[in-house]
């Protein structure tokens, strides 16, 4: 059993900085993003949208000019994910260092820690109510455009 009072604090920030990284490398490599929808050009000026978290299925093969809609819902989404991910990698940091004594602050602390909870809280209702009409908008344009071949 480990005690939480022999883990140091190079420890912790290592294991907070290989975790920060593989996120971010997961992120890159498989083009993640909270709607399940990526889409990659290819040299002969055709886009392909695949849709899945980490196996992704071809969904649709179009002209990239008639893919633009797609193409800009699709980019919001990611730049959704990456705003949450630096914003929840930030938060667990600051939240460490208010709840790790040798950084906590000694007058009110706890009104940190429940502040700080309150805003991730209210920071995911808001990424999620905006991930949901996202993903739908996409659909439908996919949709359209499977419709349109």
């Amino acid at each position: 059993m480990i005690l939480i009072s022999k883990i140091k604090t190079k420890h912790i920030f290592i294991v907070y900085i290989l975790s920060s990284l593989s996120l971010i490398l997961f992120t890159t490599v498989t083009n993640f993003n909270l709607t399940g929808y990526s889409y990659q050009f290819h040299e002969n000026e055709e886009l392909t949208i695949e849709k899945g978290y980490i196996l992704k299925d071809q969904v649709l093969n179009t002209p990239t000019n008639e893919a633009i809609r797609a193409i800009d819902l699709i980019s919001k989404a990611n730049t959704y994910w990456n705003v949450t991910y630096v914003f929840c990698l930030v938060f667990f940091l600051l939240l460490f260092k208010n709840v790790y004594k040798p950084f906590r602050p000694e007058n009110n602390w706890k009104r940190y820690v429940t502040f700080y909870s309150i805003v991730i809280i209210a920071f995911l209702v808001w990424v999620i109510s905006s991930q949901i009409p996202l993903t739908e908008q996409i659909a439908t344009i996919i949709n359209d455009l499977k419709g349109a071949e």
